[in-house]
């Protein structure tokens, strides 16, 4: 699986999420599965401190 992108809360393709998830989101990765041929949305959060 390839990661397409990797982007920081605050930039565009993450103020959604960002509004979601406030603080504990990291950074949104964007992957892509040659094999199976899907895009998938995967986020990185913080759920403990």
């Amino acid at each position: 699986m390839d990661v397409r992108a990797t982007l920081k809360p605050g930039v565009n393709g993450t103020m959604g999420l960002l509004r979601e998830y406030g603080e504990q989101l990291v950074c949104v990765r964007y992957r892509y599965d040659k094999a199976c041929r899907m895009h998938y949305k995967t986020l990185e959060l913080i759920v403990e401190e």
